[in-house]
C-alpha cells in the first residue's frame, strides 16, 4: 500500500504541484512571521547586550515602571557629584556618567527624520561606550560629533562634513567619526549623534546633571554586594540595576513596538492556512471521486477500508511534508519581503541576517502535515467506507438530510444575527463568525447550485457556452461550494478590514471636525504620540501678531493597575477658545487644582462621578489619587485622543518630558488665514519637524497609521486570495479530467475550441462571482458587528466603503477569469477522438 501511495502521489504531477503550492503558501506566512520576529528579537537583544557588555551596573533615577507601550520613560537627571559618590563606594573600579536625549540631525540643509528616535548622546570612554568607531575618532571638543554609520551611509555624511543637531538648543558640529551600535551600524529605526559630555549637557539643558552612570565593579568584588552598598549610599530615589537587565529592558521596549505585527501576521497566516485547507480538502475530494473505481478494485482485490484510509492519508502526509519544506524555504524570502513592507508602513525593523531557528522548522512541519491530514481526512473516510460494488456502480455520494440542513441553517442565521448586531463581547462575535463560516461550509453544497443558477443568469447572454458553464457549475455543488468558499474567506477578510478601517477613519474625521475649532494645528511630522515639538514652538507661534491664541497639548503614559493607559494634558485657560468641548458635568477650569477629567464611558464603566478619586501610577511620582473634576462627552475625548485629561501644571508634577504633541492655533480677527499660515511657517523655520496643518491635513495625519495598517494587511491578505485562486485553477483542471468524455462529445457535435475556452473561463468567473457575493456580504456583516460592538466604549459609526468594495469585486472577478485560463487552454487542446474514447 505504501508503494501504491507513492505511485499515486507522483502519477499526477500537475495536481500534486498545485496542492503542494496551496499548503506551502500557508506555511510561508507562518514561517515568514516567525523568522521575521525571531530575527528582530535576536538582533535587538544582541545590539543592546553588546552595548552593555562591559558595564556591570547602571545608576539612574528611580521610576515606578521602565516603559509603556514600547516607549522607555524619561527620567529625571542625576545631580552633579553623583559619579564621585559612586566611585567612592568600596568595590567600584570605575564609573562613567553620560547624557542622552532627543537631538534632530540636519545634513546638507535637510532634516533627517527617521521612523524611530533621533538621539543625542555623550561619548563615553571604553569600556563603557555602547558605540564603536567604524571610521575617524572620538569627539574631543564641544563642536565635534560622531554620527552612526547607518545614518551617514543613508544620507551621504562623510568625515569633515558639517551637520546641525537640534535639541533644547541647537549646535553646528563637524563630523569627526562614524560609529556602530552594538553589532549593528546604528540604532534600529533611528539616528544617533554623539558629542562630548559638556556639549550634551548644554544642548539638552541638563546643567551639570547627567542621565545615567555606568559602573564597573573591581576585580574580585561581588556585583550583588556592590549593588547593595550603592543602594545604601544613594537612597531610594536612585535605581541601581544590572547593566544587562537595563539592556534587556531596552530591547524589550524596542520589541514591544513590533509585537503587534507578530500577532497580526500570525492571524493572517492562520487565514491563509484555513483557505489552503479548503483547497486541500476540495482537491482530495475530487481526486477520491475520480479514483472511486480504482479504490473499488483495490477493495475487491482484498484491501481493507483501513488500508484505503491509510493510503489516502499517507499521500496527504507526503504532501504536507513536502509543502512544509517548501514553505520554510519560501518563508525566508517572505521574511525579507515582510521586513520591507513593515518598514514602509512605519514600523522600524532592525537590519541584519535572518534567523531560522529549529523551532520554526518544527512548527512549519507540524502545521503543514496537520493541516493537510485534517483537510484530507473526510475524503479519505468516504473512500474507505464505500463498498466495492457501490463504487463500481458509480453511486453518488449521499448528501445532507433535511433535518441537518434545517438545524445548520438556524445556527448560521442565529450566528449572523449576533455578528451583524454586534451583540455581546468581541470574543462572542469571533465565536459567532466561526460558527457562520462552519455552517456555510456544511450548507455550501445545498446553497451552491441555487446561487450559481441565480448569479450566473447573465452568462446566458453569452450563448450556449455561458448556459453550459452555469449548468456545469451547479451540477457539481460540493466542488463549487468548497472552491468558492475558500476565495470568499479571503475576500471577506479584506472587506472586513475595509469596513473597520473606513469606519474608524470617518469617525476620527467627524469627531475631530466637530470638536476642534482651531484654524490650524502645529504638529510633529512624525506624528509621535508623546510629542516631538520643543516648547519654543508654542512660544514662537503664540507671540505672532497674526495669532489670537495658541493652545498646546501633551500626552503621557501611566499605569492603570497592570495595564498601560494614555492621558492628554491641556491648558484649561486657552483650550476652550480652540475647541468646542462638551462637559457632561464638572468644569474644565478645575484642572488647575490638580484634578482629572474622564470620558463619560470610563466613569460609567467604573461607577465613578465628580468628587471621586482615580488611582493612577506615574513612572516618576509613583501611586497617586487624582480627584475627578469633570466628565467629558465621549466624542470630544476621542478628538483629544485619550479618555483622561489633566492640566499642564499637573503634567509637570508627574512627568519629566518637556515636549508638546500639538499646538492648536486660532487666527486673530481680521487676519487673512493664508497670510497667517505663511507667518506661522516662517516662525517654524528653525524647527524642521514641526508642520502646520489645516483640519483636513491634521485628520490625515491622525489616520495615516490606519491607512498604513490597512494597506499592509490588504497586501498580505492578497496572499490568501492567491491561494484561493489556485483552488479555482486546481479544481477546474481536475474537473476537466473528470469530464474528458463530455468535452470530447461537445467538440464532436460542433463546439469550437474558442467556445470551449469561453465555457471553462465562464465557469471560473461564475465561481469567483459566487465567492465575491458571499465574501463581501460576510465581510460587511463582520465589519458592521465589530464596529457596533466597539462603539459601546468608543464612539464609532459604521461606514461601508462602496468604492473600495467595488474595486475588490472587479479585481476578484478578473482574477477568477485569469485562474480559468490554464484549464481552459488544456481543455481546448484535448484530442476529440481520444477524449470520446475515455471511460
Amino acid at each position: 500500500m505504501w508503494r501504491l501511495t507513492l505511485r499515486n502521489a507522483v502519477a499526477r504531477p500537475a495536481r500534486l504541484a498545485l496542492t503542494l503550492l496551496a499548503v506551502a503558501l500557508g506555511i510561508t506566512f507562518v514561517t515568514g512571521t516567525l523568522i521575521l520576529t525571531d530575527t528582530s528579537g535576536r538582533l535587538l537583544d544582541e545590539q543592546f547586550r553588546t552595548a552593555a557588555a562591559d558595564a556591570d551596573l547602571t545608576v539612574r533615577r528611580a521610576t515606578a515602571f521602565d516603559d509603556a507601550m514600547g516607549v522607555e520613560v524619561e527620567r529625571d537627571p542625576l545631580p552633579a557629584g553623583t559619579a564621585e559618590r559612586v566611585r567612592a563606594v568600596p568595590g567600584v573600579a570605575d564609573a562613567q556618567p553620560s547624557a542622552r536625549g532627543q537631538g534632530l540631525l540636519t545634513a546638507g540643509g535637510r532634516a533627517i527624520v527617521p521612523t524611530g528616535p533621533s538621539l543625542l548622546l555623550s561619548w563615553t570612554s571604553a569600556p563603557f561606550n555602547a558605540f564603536t568607531l567604524r571610521a575617524g575618532r572620538a569627539p574631543a571638543v564641544d563642536d565635534e560629533v560622531v554620527v552612526d554609520a547607518a545614518t551617514a551611509r543613508a544620507h551621504g555624511i562623510r568625515l569633515g562634513d558639517t551637520v546641525t543637531v537640534q535639541a533644547r538648543t541647537t549646535g553646528t558640529l563637524r563630523v569627526v567619526g562614524l560609529a556602530g551600535f552594538g553589532t549593528g551600524d546604528g540604532v534600529p529605526g533611528g539616528t544617533a549623534a554623539l558629542v562630548t559630555l559638556p556639549a550634551a549637557q548644554r544642548m539638552l539643558a541638563l546643567g551639570t546633571g547627567v542621565s545615567e552612570i555606568a559602573v564597573a565593579v573591581a576585580d574580585g568584588a561581588d556585583v550583588r554586594s556592590v549593588r547593595q552598598r550603592l543602594a545604601g549610599e544613594l537612597g531610594s530615589q536612585y535605581e541601581i540595576a544590572g547593566s544587562r537587565d537595563v539592556a534587556a529592558a531596552s530591547a524589550a521596549a524596542a520589541r514591544g513596538q513590533i509585537g503587534y505585527l507578530r500577532v497580526m501576521l500570525l492571524a493572517l497566516a492562520g487565514a491563509a492556512l484555513l483557505v489552503g485547507g479548503f483547497l486541500i480538502a476540495n482537491t482530495f475530494s475530487v481526486v477520491i471521486s475520480q479514483r472511486t473505481r480504482e479504490l473499488a478494485v483495490l477493495r475487491a482485490a482484498g484491501a481493507t477500508g483501513r488500508q484505503v484510509l491509510g493510503s489516502v492519508l499517507g499521500e496527504a502526509v507526503l504532501v504536507g511534508v513536502a509543502a512544509s519544506a517548501a514553505g520554510v524555504g519560501l518563508g525566508v524570502a517572505a521574511a525579507a519581503g515582510l521586513r520591507g513592507l513593515a518598514g514602509r508602513a512605519g514600523i522600524p525593523m532592525p537590519g541584519g541576517g535572518l534567523a531560522v531557528l529549529p523551532r520554526t522548522i518544527a512548527v512549519a512541519a507540524v502545521i503543514g502535515v496537520l493541516v493537510t491530514v485534517v483537510a484530507a481526512l473526510a475524503p479519505a473516510r468516504r473512500a474507505a467506507r464505500v463498498a466495492p460494488v457501490e463504487a463500481m456502480r458509480d453511486t453518488p455520494a449521499a448528501g445532507l438530510s433535511g433535518r441537518t440542513r434545517a438545524v445548520t441553517g438556524l445556527l448560521v442565521a442565529a450566528a449572523l444575527a449576533v455578528v451583524v448586531t454586534g451583540a455581546g463581547s468581541l470574543a462572542l462575535l469571533a465565536a459567532a463568525a466561526l460558527v457562520t463560516v462552519a455552517g456555510l461550509t456544511v450548507l455550501g453544497p445545498a446553497l451552491a447550485p441555487v446561487l450559481a443558477r441565480l448569479i450566473g443568469r447573465p452568462l446566458d447572454l453569452a450563448g450556449v457556452a455561458g448556459r453550459l458553464a452555469r449548468q456545469a457549475t451547479a451540477r457539481a455543488p460540493r466542488r463549487t461550494a468548497a472552491t468558492a468558499l475558500a476565495l470568499a474567506l479571503g475576500i471577506a477578510l479584506i472587506s472586513f478590514m475595509a469596513v473597520v478601517g473606513t469606519s474608524a477613519k470617518d469617525t476620527i474625521r467627524q469627531s475631530y471636525g466637530e470638536t476642534i475649532t482651531a484654524d490650524y494645528v502645529v504638529e510633529s511630522s512624525r506624528n509621535e504620540m508623546l510629542g516631538g515639538l520643543p516648547p519654543a514652538v508654542h512660544h514662537h507661534v503664540a507671540g505672532l501678531p497674526e495669532v489670537a491664541v495658541a493652545s498646546r497639548l501633551r500626552y503621557g503614559h501611566w499605569k492603570d493597575g497592570t495595564m498601560t493607559a494614555a492621558l492628554t494634558a491641556v491648558d484649561p485657560a486657552t483650550l476652550p477658545r480652540v475647541t468646542a468641548l462638551h462637559l457632561v458635568t464638572g468644569s474644565l477650569a478645575a484642572l488647575d487644582t490638580g484634578g482629572i477629567v474622564l470620558a463619560e464611558h470610563v466613569a460609567r464603566e467604573r461607577a465613578l462621578r465628580v468628587g471621586d478619586a482615580l488611582p493612577m501610577t506615574f513612572a516618576r511620582t509613583g501611586a497617586q489619587r487624582l480627584p475627578i473634576v469633570g466628565l467629558l462627552r465621549d466624542a470630544d475625548a476621542q478628538a483629544l485622543s485619550t479618555d483622561y485629561v489633566i492640566g499642564l501644571t499637573t503634567y509637570a508634577e508627574h512627568y519629566t518630558e518637556d515636549v508638546d504633541a500639538s499646538v492648536f492655533v486660532r487666527v486673530a480677527d481680521g487676519v487673512d488665514k493664508a497670510a497667517a499660515r505663511r507667518a506661522i511657517a516662517a516662525a517654524l523655520a528653525g524647527t524642521p519637524t514641526a508642520q502646520i496643518r489645516d483640519q483636513a491635513e491634521a485628520v490625515a495625519g491622525r489616520t495615516r497609521g490606519i491607512d498604513q495598517i490597512l494597506g499592509l494587511t490588504t497586501a498580505l491578505l492578497l496572499f490568501t486570495v492567491v491561494v484561493a485562486l489556485l483552488g479555482i485553477t486546481n479544481t477546474l483542471a481536475l474537473s476537466i479530467v473528470e469530464r474528458t468524455r463530455e468535452i470530447g462529445l461537445l467538440r464532436a457535435v460542433g463546439m469550437t475550441r474558442t467556445q470551449l475556452r469561453w465555457m471553462i473561463g465562464a465557469e471560473a468567473v461564475l465561481v469567483a462571482a459566487l465567492a465575491v457575493v458571499i465574501g463581501v456580504v460576510l465581510g460587511i456583516a463582520f465589519g458592521t458587528g465589530t464596529v457596533t460592538a466597539l462603539s459601546r466604549t468608543t464612539p464609532l459609526t459604521v461606514v461601508v466603503p462602496a468604492g473600495r468594495l467595488a474595486l475588490i469585486v472587479a479585481v476578484a472577478t478578473l482574477a477568477g477569469l485569469a485562474a480559468g485560463l490554464l484549464p481552459a487552454r488544456r481543455a481546448a487542446r484535448l484530442d476529440v477522438l481520444d477524449a470520446i474514447g475515455r471511460t
